[in-house]
């Protein structure tokens, strides 16, 4: 971690972007409501991230807006699965608590709670080894130099009891009250890196590093206005897009994601 964790950023960008938006009368970035949000793709092999303009990066950093858990189940298999199947889930939740109450072909609620859906036990899945549903953490974060969030989903296999990432979560709220800031002024770095799993399994598995914190005022109240106008616009829409996203296994890929 830098000894400059406090790195101030410079105001003239920010003051002309202010006076752009004043002559053209915009009055901050436009979230995407019923249009996905861009995406990061994570490159299991490479250990690399797919940037929405198509572009691959090692590593990345972004401030996080917003993180929730969430939980989705398929009754058939990634790898049973034909072009014509429905790439929805049969149930799904947008906070890894409770399911939701979906009009929807295909749908099913395993159960009235995720944490006693036979789906979200250790062994129910086909392999035996793993759960049936998909439990995710989806981020939207704010890379450097963009306007609009993207959405960052850490995979399962990130999430387990030994790997970094959901203790460095849950552990947000402390770096930031001993800092004087919100979570959102953290700048985090984010990288891959590959974990084998037996039986020519690997994964790559999300670290994520504290690598800056947003002071300078006028930066600190542009991120505020992005994740005001984010939650207002895209919060109350999450189960909607986690049922229309079509997850594709890619080829060689075993945890799409």
């Amino acid at each position: 971690m830098s000894k400059e964790i406090a790195k101030q950023q410079a105001s003239g960008p920010l003051a002309a972007a202010k006076q752009m938006d004043d002559v053209f009368g915009n009055d901050g970035p436009v979230i995407p409501v019923d249009a996905p949000i861009p995406t990061i793709k994570i490159m299991r092999e490479s250990a690399q991230f797919e940037l929405p303009d198509g572009t691959y990066a090692a590593e990345i950093e972004a401030n996080i807006l917003h993180y929730h858990n969430a939980n989705a189940y398929w009754e058939v298999d990634f790898e049973d699965r034909s072009p014509d199947d429905n790439p929805a889930p049969n149930c799904l939740s947008s906070d890894g608590i409770t399911p939701e109450q979906m009009d929807v072909d295909g749908y099913k609620v395993q159960s009235d709670t995720c944490r006693n859906c036979p789906m979200n036990e250790y062994g129910s899945a086909k392999n035996g080894s793993s759960k049936a549903c998909q439990n995710t953490i989806r981020m939207y974060v704010l890379i450097d130099g963009e306007v609009v969030p993207c959405l960052l989903k850490a995979p399962p296999s990130s999430l387990g009891k030994k790997e970094s990432l959901m203790g460095f979560l849950t552990n947000l709220p402390n770096i930031t009250t001993k800092k004087g800031c919100a979570y959102q002024q953290l700048r985090i770095r984010f990288s891959l890196y590959k974990k084998e799993f037996g039986s020519g399994m690997s994964a790559s598995l999300i670290k994520m590093e504290l690598a800056d914190i947003v002071t300078d005022e006028a930066a600190v109240g542009q991120l505020a206005q992005t994740t005001k106008r984010f939650r207002e616009a895209y919060l109350g829409k999450v189960a909607d897009h986690m049922a229309n996203e079509a997850v594709v296994a890619e080829e060689g890929d075993d945890i799409p994601i």
